[in-house]
């Protein structure tokens, strides 16, 4: 069965994304997966978030090692992937960003390797490096404006491009939680949702529920001595995903009986609301793949915008 080894030529490019994409829409095909993700670095929390239904997670290999540059090293990796790559399609993720190292890998365990790129001139260098160990490429992070001309630029084996997406830079409620060092007054299963926006409760001319209903998944960042706002962001018909509450000030009982019935997580911080506002901003940063709902949203994009020919040619699908 053929190997593809997800590559880039730079750090944070988007591979794993790419992977558990691939891998994602390989199933939905009826094709049997296994995978090799790059797991370094990532906590038992983060590895279970990143494990998809009915592919099979290679044992014996974390990862395809950057500082494996030996004959000896690469004849090692190449092995478990040939190894593994008999009966199930293998997707890799190499955590090298030296195309040689990746080319040679490719060579050695008979791989074909899917470059993730963000612009064509880089795209375009790469694609004479690796010469026939190029199976394709899958631009990510390209602004919607650009989309166009990324598609119409190419030098061909463009398997999809994926646009610029908030939910791969959201967090969710818990995360917002942490970072912020806040404490629950109300924790609820809507903690593990994503937050999309945050909007901050302030001098609201319009009734409060319209603007809180004017975003999709919310977290509302409200004084905790106003609870006519923070009553308006819990009447927002589920667009609210939970509620900060500032300057340490509890809210009165009547919201927090609310809050439970909606099952609204309320939070607590002891800065005030433009000191939390200030904060919020650090947690793009530390964003990571690690949700469902990221994955069926650049699922979305990469099969809304795919070459179905391109994909059936880097993958050998006409062959399975």
């Amino acid at each position: 069965m053929p190997s593809i080894i997800i590559a880039s030529d730079k750090s944070n490019s988007g591979k794993t994304m790419v992977r558990s994409v691939v891998s994602s829409y390989l199933k939905s095909k009826g094709i049997s997966v296994s995978a090799i993700p790059a797991l370094h670095g990532l906590s038992p929390s983060d590895r279970e978030s990143l494990e998809l239904p009915g592919v099979e997670v290679v044992s014996g290999l974390d990862a395809i090692d950057a500082n494996a540059t030996s004959d000896k090293d690469i004849g090692k990796i190449s092995d478990v992937i040939s190894n593994n790559s008999s009966g199930k399609m293998l997707v890799s993720e190499s955590n090298s960003t030296d195309m040689s190292h990746n080319r040679k890998l490719a060579e050695a365990s008979n791989s074909k390797i899917l470059l993730v790129a963000d612009s064509i001139d880089r795209a375009e260098k790469i694609r004479g490096e690796l010469g026939e160990s190029l199976a394709g490429i899958i631009y990510n992070n390209i602004p919607r404006h650009r989309m166009d001309s990324v598609r119409s630029g190419s030098g061909g084996g463009v398997l999809s491009v994926i646009p610029e997406n908030r939910h791969m830079i959201s967090s969710t409620v818990d995360q917002y939680v942490k970072h912020l060092k806040g404490k629950y007054i109300y924790e609820s299963d809507k903690k593990n949702e994503l937050v999309l926006n945050v909007l901050i409760g302030g001098i609201v001319l319009d009734w409060s529920v319209l603007y809180y209903e004017s975003q999709k998944d919310v977290l509302a960042l409200i004084r905790g001595d106003r609870p006519d706002l923070q009553l308006g962001a819990l009447q927002a018909g589920g667009n609210v995903k939970g509620i900060v509450l500032t300057k340490g000030i509890e809210p009165i009982e009547y919201v927090t009986y609310e809050a439970k019935k909606l099952q609204i997580p309320l939070i607590l911080v002891e800065c005030n609301t433009h000191e939390t506002a200030d904060k919020i901003s650090g947690i793009v940063s530390k964003s990571k793949f690690d949700h469902a709902d990221k994955l069926e949203s650049c699922l979305s994009h990469f099969k809304a915008n795919l070459s179905q020919r391109d994909v059936d040619k880097a993958m050998d699908l006409n062959t399975l």
